[in-house]
């Protein structure tokens, strides 16, 4: 068992408490955010203490995922609801975008769960954003008006993708948008090619066990973490094969972050685990380098701060742990 990097976390007062969602801790520069059941919660680090507000999201529903997207020279706060998809200008002030799922899906049978969930940034000359649903179909929002929206604020459906037949679970792209990795409750992944009209690449079957949290770093590696608490990575140059798997928690894994060569994962096991990645032409290591109990704590969010300071999120909660170095 791998030591602890830190002492004491940091309290970050909110005022308002963390849903019980996946991944559910979302920070760009000095900007964190999060759900709070059907409310979004911004967070300023910038000044001591914390500056905290609201969304001022209109119509109400119950969030599964909120993400701070960069799209070239604009950043954006993306929600997921059971509604549909909303955007807001990166300060948190003022609603861009809204589509309602009622608008852009057939209404499925009585019974059947209908919400979005699963966000990424893919940053092309054409820049858009992905989101999933419940019904396993992806929306692709962009500017249709212009084929350099560098600096546009206005969004259209341009396309909904076909393909999965279970809910989206996560999502996420290569910072040069070249690829973007889609998976969902059945654990099936499917990496695509956003330049080539979303072309499936790769395959990778699922085994019954959802994807909870992944992440595309580096343009080499995709890394998931799974309801049954196993870290899985695969590599690009070896085409998305299975390269190292790991039992990582003893509970599901509900969040996990990229810094470098470092991946911080939580689980509901109350773990926060630092992993190292090494990597040659034959094969890639896995080390623990930091494992923290987080008592009473069931965590649903992390982001790293900085190369080895982390923030974490959990249910129930009113504040986030800002985790620094001894």
């Amino acid at each position: 068992m791998a030591q602890s990097w830190f002492s004491d976390p940091e309290l970050l007062a909110t005022n308002f408490s963390v849903s019980y969602v996946c991944n559910n801790l979302t920070k760009l520069q000095d900007t964190l955010a999060y759900a709070h059941m059907d409310d979004v919660v911004v967070v300023n680090t910038a000044q001591t203490p914390c500056i905290t507000h609201k969304l001022p999201i209109t119509e109400k529903s119950f969030i599964h995922q909120v993400r701070i997207c960069a799209l070239q020279s604009n950043v954006f706060i993306v929600v997921a609801s059971d509604n549909g998809v909303q955007i807001f200008d990166d300060k948190g002030e003022q609603s861009l975008y809204e589509l309602a799922l009622k608008d852009a899906l057939d209404v499925p049978e009585e019974g059947v769960a209908l919400f979005c969930k699963g966000i990424a940034a893919i940053n092309l000359d054409n820049p858009s954003l992905i989101v999933g649903t419940s019904l396993g179909k992806l929306f692709i929002l962009g500017n249709e008006k212009s084929a350099k929206a560098t600096s546009s604020t206005e969004f259209d459906l341009l396309e909904t993708l076909n393909e999965h037949k279970d809910a989206i679970s996560c999502i996420d792209s290569t910072k040069s948008g070249s690829l973007v990795a889609c998976a969902d409750d059945s654990g099936l992944i499917l990496v695509r090619n956003p330049d080539g009209n979303f072309e499936i690449l790769h395959r990778i079957e699922g085994d019954g066990f959802p994807v909870t949290s992944l992440s595309m770093t580096m343009d080499h590696w995709l890394l998931c973490g799974y309801l049954t608490g196993r870290l899985r990575i695969f590599k690009k140059e070896n085409n998305f094969q299975l390269h190292a798997e790991v039992a990582a928690h003893s509970r599901a894994i509900t969040a996990l972050d990229v810094h470098d060569h470092q991946v911080a994962t939580v689980s509901e096991d109350t773990f926060l685990n630092v992993w190292e990645l090494t990597s040659s032409k034959t094969s890639t290591k896995v080390k623990l380098v930091s494992s923290q109990c987080v008592q009473n704590d069931l965590l649903t969010g992390v982001a790293f701060a900085g190369a080895k300071s982390i923030v974490t999120a959990a249910f129930d909660t009113t504040h986030l742990k800002l985790w620094v170095p001894e």
